[in-house]
């Protein structure tokens, strides 16, 4: 054999040594990619089951919770990576409760905790087993303040008290123009609400005019009305449109008031308020227009008032709706209400629907009935045990959110933390979901109700 030959020999195995390493790193490289994106990530799961119980009525919330998670992975299948469950019954008790979320921790297969639900479960012994593993734990109904703001691996998808008080507060400023709220609040369950509100109004220059409380089981509100009363005959300003000569009237509509309500107004003689009438500069127009109002001197006539833009009313039940409106409406004081998401029940808003004239409250709960997901929902669960509630779908859009978040790759504790914490207007079936503020969703329904419930808008506060 030549020397030339001799040397190509040596060349080609040289080649081949180093394919066959190549070769082998190759084969090493797509295992281990096989691996990340084939490998079990398992996601835990700690609710009141109460699985040794024969009461149906204890079984009932978590199971409903439960079934809309378990659907929701049922969705997703077998995608990669594959996604497991590891469900732990809380009992609704506490210590057990820590002890399972202590338990899970522990394993490096579990990249996250759905659960637990109730506020007084998500103490500080559970965030502090949270934070120590870096593992974060997402309630799906958990509304107490301070839980997930105060704690960094805790999460509330459904909004606290105190997001739900600022995010009116906001709504009410920012889109609808209003300054002067009245706020009626329900004594114990209600106040949650009231004092966010009332800081976020006067830290946006609104103002607080009046601020009262009611008990629950008291048989009205008289007192509280009369306060009201005696507040717009103090600071609101009238005039008596039937009253007025033709030059004013006419002034009147070339101000841009229709002509149909200046003849409405001038036919019922009703006392109207020059703010309703012209806004803020009430006052200046008025005097422009050679008009000059006066001070309500009775209130048990009819009359439009204008200085009060709304009145925010957090209730602990929505069967106190029907002692409040109709006592607010008989008193000309129904022009305009906020409430909160306990307001979000039609067959109670039906009833007493001629007392209600302008209604707006934040609600966490409204599927959209043309939305392909909830109607693709609905249908699939047709072919299922499983029923279709609130409950259900607490536990559903929380799965799905969880389970997106793992199929975009985000397979370890850190990467869903900080995918978690970039969430911004999810679609969940009930509502949004923005957890870009401190953890605590800030997006909201805004409902209203006009021979049905209909959603004016989403509503997210800001930073």
């Amino acid at each position: 054999m030549g020397m030339k030959n001799i040397y190509k020999l040596k060349y080609l195995l040289y080649c081949y040594k180093y394919f066959v390493i190549a070769f082998i790193v190759f084969l090493s490289l797509v295992t281990s990619m096989k691996n990340i994106f084939s490998q079990n990530v398992e996601v835990g799961i700690v609710l009141p089951l109460f699985e040794d119980s024969d009461d149906p009525s204890k079984k009932q919330l978590g199971t409903d919770i439960l079934n809309g998670m378990k659907y929701a992975l049922a969705e997703y299948g077998t995608s990669d990576p594959i996604v497991k469950y590891i469900i732990k019954d809380t009992k609704r008790d506490t210590s057990i409760g820590i002890n399972s979320i202590r338990d899970l921790t522990v394993l490096d297969s579990v990249v996250c905790i759905l659960g637990p639900i109730y506020s007084f479960e998500l103490n500080t012994a559970v965030a502090d087993i949270a934070l120590v593993n870096k593992i974060p734990v997402i309630s799906p109904t958990a509304t107490e303040d301070d839980i997930a703001e105060s704690h960094e691996y805790l999460f509330q998808l459904n909004p606290s008290y105190k997001m739900r008080g600022r995010l009116m507060a906001n709504f009410m400023i920012k889109e609808k123009g209003m300054k002067n709220f009245v706020v009626i609040a329900e004594d114990n369950y209600g106040i949650k609400f009231k004092n966010s509100f009332e800081n976020e109004v006067k830290l946006l220059n609104g103002k607080i005019v009046l601020s009262s409380a009611y008990n629950k089981n008291a048989e009205n509100i008289n007192g509280i009305v009369a306060d009201i009363l005696k507040l717009i005959k103090d600071n609101d300003l009238f005039i008596n449109v039937g009253n007025l000569n033709v030059i004013q009237r006419k002034k009147l509509e070339n101000f841009g008031i229709r002509y149909s309500l200046v003849d409405s107004l001038a036919a019922s003689k009703q006392d109207v308020s020059i703010y309703y009438l012209f806004g803020k500069n009430a006052k200046k127009v008025a005097d422009t227009m050679n008009i000059k109002p006066y001070q309500l001197k009775d209130t048990n006539g009819k009359f439009i008032q204008g200085y009060i833009d709304a009145i925010y009313i957090p209730i602990s039940n929505s069967s106190e709706i029907s002692k409040i409106v109709p006592e607010l409406y008989s008193n000309n004081l129904s022009f305009f209400i906020a409430g909160t998401g306990d307001w979000n029940n039609e067959d109670v808003l039906k009833e007493n629907k001629i007392f209600l004239k302008n209604l707006i409250f934040e609600s966490e709960y409204f599927p959209d009935e043309e939305n392909s997901d909830y109607t693709n929902l609905k249908e699939g669960l047709k072919k299922t045990k499983y029923k279709l509630n609130k409950n259900f779908l607490f536990g559903y859009d929380a799965a799905r959110i969880i389970l997106g978040i793992i199929s975009e790759g985000n397979t370890t504790r850190a990467q869903i933390y900080n995918a978690l914490n970039k969430l911004v207007s999810y679609n969940a079936i009930k509502s949004k979901v923005s957890l870009d503020y401190n953890r605590v969703n800030s997006e909201l329904n805004i409902l209203t109700y006009e021979d049905g419930l209909k959603r004016v808008d989403t509503y997210k506060i800001s930073k």
